[in-house]
């Protein structure tokens, strides 16, 4: 499967050294019903990915890029509440400064989607799906390697400095 890819041409992903993630009482954490165990592991499964791409964890305050992420359960609210939370419209995509590395960028239920917000506009500039393909016979340890798996090819689309 295709890993499409979307960002907002006008940012400057060079300039990006630090991320940061919200913190628990914010409006995007709130946006979705996710146990803390799975935030936890989708969020070191992103630490340790932008660690090895050379990007450093910083104070929300501090962050050059403010990364969010949100699991797609079919058309739900919590996608829409999510959206509204990273001020993500996808009818802007059609715009001139959104570049799209795949035409048949879709929604789709059990994808993780990864957002990377300006902190400056608290708006998403870049946004990848990938399909976790999970089963109901999938223990903790393969749920956590099809996240790993899923946030290390979605982030290896980073564009480059």
């Amino acid at each position: 499967m295709a890993n499409p890819v979307i960002y907002h041409s006008s940012f400057d992903f060079s300039q990006v050294q630090k991320y940061s993630f919200y913190q628990s009482d914010s409006t995007f954490f709130n946006s979705q019903s996710l146990a803390y165990s799975q935030r936890n592991r989708i969020e070191i499964a992103i630490e340790k990915s932008l660690n090895k791409q050379g990007f450093f964890y910083s104070d929300l305050e501090d962050s050059d890029i403010i990364v969010t992420y949100h699991l797609v359960k079919g058309r739900s609210k919590d996608y829409q509440e999510y959206n509204k939370a990273v001020l993500f419209c996808s009818h802007c995509l059609k715009a001139n400064t959104w570049q799209q590395g795949n035409k048949d960028w879709a929604v789709y239920p059990d994808g993780l989607i990864i957002d990377l917000v300006d902190p400056k506009k608290n708006r998403s500039v870049w946004r990848s799906i990938y399909p976790l393909k999970s089963t109901q016979k999938d223990n903790s340890k393969t749920a956590n390697e099809k996240i790993i798996e899923a946030v290390n090819i979605m982030l290896m689309q980073y564009p480059k400095k």
